[in-house]
């Protein structure tokens, strides 16, 4: 376009309008592309390193780039390009006043080759070195996040707005455990977590995809992102998402230097995220049997609860404390579990509970030959909190002593996950399958940081986090929720979830549907799993957990089923 003979009122409109024609282009090209990348999302990949053993590339990453450059070229030609594939594949990296798209084709490689649900194409734009807009498509989720500079941030058209969150103790922080494995890095990247967690934030969270933890963000689903070591693919479409929904972005040493593309700390201040929910009841077709009225009520039960869950999102959250400022419950945790027990006793009356805020309050946890619903009516409750999109009703039921059916609804991304003893394992109708992977090295590990803020077991958790890492593995995940952790090991998502300090409620449920989908449960010394150790490894096949358990730093938590005296 001209504009020598246009005044220079006029011009800003103009130029708006053609970059807005760019953007929409770029939004359809990456919903085109796309498809590629979901049609190889379920395929077995040829993958190839590039700096490390956990820094992945596959032939989709490279073809996806191929596919958005040649047809952003064709239609703009005079425009530049930085790609991640072309810099790796040596092209120079300059960022000049000209217009410039800025791609990553798939950010989240890692949980791309495993089936891991977070995988974005990042795309943006550039002019006069200036983000003019930005482009998020999380497209396993179907989410398009898109921001043009002074117009507002968007989640599929509706408006973004980051937390109002202003003290840091009550923040949710997300950040990631990168593919830098040198003893510099682990050591930089243990000491900040350890540091945030001494202060106490309420929970860090990592996903596997820069541009997805920072709209997360965005949407106010977490209080803050950071990083060091990732690109300016990684976050130029995102870093305006950030601001555009109102908050800020800094570089880790703010009084270093001002921001830039390299270095990056969001700090936001909450409105929750705007979801979509399919109603229809999907739970999979069982072989009547002797519990099966007991698991169709479960089933119906979470998702009466995941509702409410739902509607209390959109509500203010009185939380309160239980054993540690960062340890939360609300009233929508008791308001569940109270509907779930009232609901059960009513059909059928002789059955034993053990729930979680009924424990807190004071009940015995015992777990007898009685058939007995064990309950955590919502799993994720920092998440809850802060409206990020990992919260799960989780329902086991156990038989003399034995666990007989799971149930984990996972509300916010409506996925009913069901398994019977025998029966197999499903998730919305569709039959669950464990991870084939019989090598640590080229294996994802769930964990948690957990709500123990006591110096010795922060020490242990990242000693023992370390060790997976310098094994080494492709990468770490945590959502902030045992049962959803460990649904994501029996969809294949994941190779293995490990974790010390974790209630029995907590896994009853998941420990049955990874049971179901092949998959095998186990204590973090490695021997039979015991509901009420509060410990669990849970992994794909016997080769992942036996070898997890040597990396582990193993240390007693007080037993759920301890006499209550007992209990601190």
């Amino acid at each position: 376009m001209d504009f020598s003979s246009v005044s220079t009122v006029s011009i800003i409109p103009l130029i708006m309008a053609e970059w807005t024609e760019c953007m929409n282009f770029g939004m359809a090209i990456a919903r085109e592309v796309s498809e590629v990348i979901l049609e190889a999302f379920k395929a077995k990949k040829d993958v190839m390193l590039k700096s490390s053993p956990a820094d992945l590339v596959t032939e989709t990453d490279q073809r996806v780039e191929k596919m958005l450059i040649s047809a952003l070229r064709a239609r703009y030609p005079a425009h530049k390009f930085i790609g991640e594939e072309s810099v790796a594949a040596g092209e120079k990296l300059e960022l000049t006043e000209a217009p410039t798209w800025i791609i990553d084709p798939i950010d989240g490689t890692v949980n791309f080759v495993h089936r891991f649900p977070f995988v974005a194409i990042s795309i943006a734009f550039a002019v006069n070195k200036q983000t003019e807009f930005g482009i998020v498509y999380s497209c396993v989720e179907d989410k398009m996040y898109w921001a043009q500079r002074g117009r507002g941030a968007f989640l599929n058209n509706v408006p973004l707005h980051t937390s109002g969150q202003q003290d840091i103790t009550k923040s949710l922080v997300v950040t990631e455990i990168g593919a830098e494995r040198d003893d510099v890095a682990l050591s930089t990247m243990t000491t900040n977590i350890m540091n945030l967690l001494k202060v106490p934030i309420q929970g860090i969270r990592a996903v596997g995809t820069a541009a997805v933890d920072m709209v997360l963000v965005a949407t106010g689903g977490a209080d803050a992102y950071y990083h060091i070591g990732m690109h300016c693919w990684d976050i130029a479409a995102s870093a305006l998402i950030v601001q555009e929904a109102g908050g800020v972005v800094l570089d880790t040493d703010v009084h270093a230097k001002p921001a830039t593309e390299e270095d990056q700390l969001i700090l936001l201040p909450r409105v929750p995220g705007f979801l979509h929910f399919v109603e229809e009841d999907k739970h999979p077709a069982i072989m009547p049997d002797l519990w099966q009225e007991a698991m169709d009520h479960a089933v119906a039960l979470a998702r009466k609860a995941g509702g409410i869950v739902r509607e209390a999102l959109q509500n203010d959250m009185k939380i309160m404390c239980k054993s540690s400022s960062v340890d939360l419950v609300t009233k929508t945790d008791q308001k569940v579990e109270q509907l779930i027990i009232a609901s059960v006793k009513e059909k059928f009356p002789t059955h034993s509970f053990i729930g979680e805020e009924s424990v807190a309050a004071g009940e015995p946890c015992v777990l007898s030959d009685n058939p007995t619903w064990i309950v955590d009516p919502v799993d994720g409750t920092t998440n809850f909190v802060h409206g990020y999109p990992f919260v799960a009703i989780s329902i086991g039921f156990a038989a003399n002593k034995q666990l007989e059916f799971g149930v984990v609804y996972s509300c916010l991304e409506d996925k009913m996950y069901t398994a019977r003893k025998g029966k197999g394992a499903f998730c919305n109708g569709e039959p669950l399958q464990v991870s084939d992977q019989t090598d640590i090295n080229q294996s994802i590990i769930a964990t948690e940081f957990g709500s123990n803020r006591d110096p010795e077991v922060v020490d242990k958790i990242f000693s023992s986090m370390r060790k997976v890492l310098c094994l080494p593995i492709h990468g770490m995940r945590g959502v902030g929720t045992a049962a959803t952790n460990m649904c994501l090991v029996a969809a294949g998502c994941v190779e293995a979830y490990y974790e010390i300090g974790i209630h029995c409620w907590d896994i009853a449920a998941g420990a049955v549907i990874v049971s179901e989908a092949g998959g095998v449960l186990m204590d973090v010394e490695g021997g039979p799993l015991d509901l009420m150790s509060r410990r669990v490894v849970a992994a794909n096949n016997k080769t992942i957990a036996q070898r997890l358990t040597k990396e582990i730093e193993a240390y007693p938590a007080q037993r759920d089923d301890a006499p209550i005296n007992s209990k601190e």
